[in-house]
């Protein structure tokens, strides 16, 4: 597994700002960093959970077409027919919610969009300002095979009612040690440029402070 930077999205950020998923950008300068959803193999598990239910049926089916009258077996196809049909719709809010659910690291801050329905959606937001720490767990060895994970965003400040952290986590994502290791590179940034400002305005105090001894 690499620690290098979690790739960026080649498409520019004007145009995933105007998507309708994506909240509204909180200065002009906001840049997007990185997007991240659940893990495909996520979704291929889901979507293989279904698959048995209709396996299983055709395999009841083949075993009545054996021993079942025409009538009994009519029953059951209109039976199996219904069955098909929510199996569909449940894929397609399966997916639905999958591709809308997605954390975003921007330039300013972190936000995690949870889409628990066709028509519920969780929007979380903290600022980068905020970040006190950002860690990844895998569980199982699944997780470690096909090396996807939780990214563990937390705040600085106090614990929430049930004693934890207050903060985001991203569930199941791709890569979860490259995440991590972006929004580690964006903070050594940030800091650097903290310093160089801080060391900047010494020197320009120290500067002033030596006019004001030389006049």
């Amino acid at each position: 597994m690499s620690d290098s930077p979690a790739k960026t999205k080649v498409t520019t950020d004007q145009d995933l700002w105007k998507l309708r998923a994506f909240p509204e950008k909180i200065t002009p300068d906001e840049d997007i960093v990185v997007i991240t959803r659940a893990d495909v193999i996520v979704l291929f598990g889901k979507g293989f959970l279904l698959f048995l239910v209709f396996f299983f049926l055709v395999i009841i089916r083949t075993f009545l077409a054996g021993v079942s009258g025409p009538v009994g077996l009519g029953l059951f196809d209109t039976f199996f027919y219904g069955v098909n049909v929510l199996l569909i719709l449940f894929f397609t809010t399966i997916f639905h919610n999958y591709y809308l659910s997605m954390g975003v690291i921007t330039s300013e801050r972190v936000i995690d969009i949870d889409q628990t329905g066709i028509f519920h959606r969780e929007v979380n937001e903290m600022s980068m300002a905020t970040l006190e720490d950002a860690s990844y767990k895998q569980h199982g060895v699944f997780a470690s095979t096909f090396n996807f994970g939780d990214v563990v965003l937390q705040t600085a400040g106090e614990s929430n009612v049930e004693g934890q952290m207050n903060g985001i986590v991203f569930k199941n994502v791709p890569d979860p040690r490259a995440v991590v290791a972006t929004i580690s590179t964006m903070q050594q940034r940030e800091e650097q440029g903290d310093r160089e400002a801080a060391a900047e305005a010494n020197a320009k105090a120290m500067r002033e402070i030596l006019e004001g001894r030389i006049k």
